[in-house]
């Protein structure tokens, strides 16, 4: 059997609030190639919920508790199969869920609640499977065309959906950091998963609200268009976010090109 190459990623992250020590956002990511010949990867953009005292250990909580879940199953990865990705859709819902327990049972009462945002990508050969609570971010960029695989968990999405602002609006909306889910924030969370087929040259770009909230999608997809590599596009991005004062988290993760 012919082995595949590895996918190539590239990480970043940045505390950009004035005077802020400690940055919200964490990000994680680990890739491989299995026995059987196929690339394998794990990505997380998990950005503490502000205005919570505790969201950074939040937000470390939440990537720990995943790499940990999977750092056994990698080993025992076979074929590409309908039955393992049933299999890895419901490990992977299971450690989101044994974060969010985790962090609920941490938090003691108002001085010290933490919640945090989360959207991974866990890829085994050419199929993704999703996840996301809160309103960091998915992208697929295939063909010079930027599509947002993920819904936002806010308030101003709600509204956006149910037409009662422009998605314009909701950009400079005064109640944009409002959001309806995020792990360790509720009692009862909601998840929503995604599955996606992935191409040779498709990229996905998981980010935190700093990136996708100062740069437009227009423009993240205008910086794709021109790059050459998840580690040369990277810190361009961030450096074009740089205005914004919030945390910045990013992930790259781009299919090699068949040979």
């Amino acid at each position: 059997m012919q082995k595949q190459a590895e996918l190539l990623f590239a990480i970043a992250t940045d505390a950009k609030h004035p005077g802020q020590s400690v940055n919200q956002g964490a990000v994680f990511a680990v890739s491989g190639v299995s026995k059987n010949g196929f690339p394998y990867g794990l990505f997380v953009v998990a950005d503490g919920v502000g205005g919570l005292k505790e969201s950074n250990r939040a937000s470390q909580t939440t990537i720990s508790k995943l790499a940990a879940h999977f750092e056994p199953i990698w080993p025992r990865l076979t074929a590409v199969s309908e039955e393992l990705v049933t299999g890895l859709k419901g490990e992977l819902k299971k450690a989101i869920y044994d974060a969010h327990e985790t962090i609920l049972a941490m938090s003691n009462g108002d001085d010290d609640r933490m919640a945090s945002t989360i959207s991974c990508a866990l890829l085994v050969g050419n199929i993704a499977i999703i996840a996301n609570a809160g309103d960091s971010r998915t992208y697929l960029y295939r063909q010079k065309q930027l599509e947002q695989v993920t819904s936002d968990h806010s308030l101003v999405a709600w509204l956006v959906q149910q037409e009662r602002i422009t998605a314009e609006q909701a950009l400079t909306h005064p109640y944009g950091n409002v959001l309806t889910q995020a792990v360790g924030a509720e009692e009862k969370l909601k998840v929503d998963l995604y599955g996606q087929r992935l191409y040779p040259g498709d990229w996905l770009l998981l980010c935190s609200d700093g990136i996708w909230g100062t740069l437009r999608d227009e423009m993240l997809a205008d910086f794709l268009q021109t790059a050459v590599s998840p580690q040369q596009i990277s810190p361009i991005i961030m450096e074009a976010a740089q205005d914004n004062s919030d945390d910045l988290s990013l992930i790259l993760v781009q299919l090699p090109l068949t040979k």
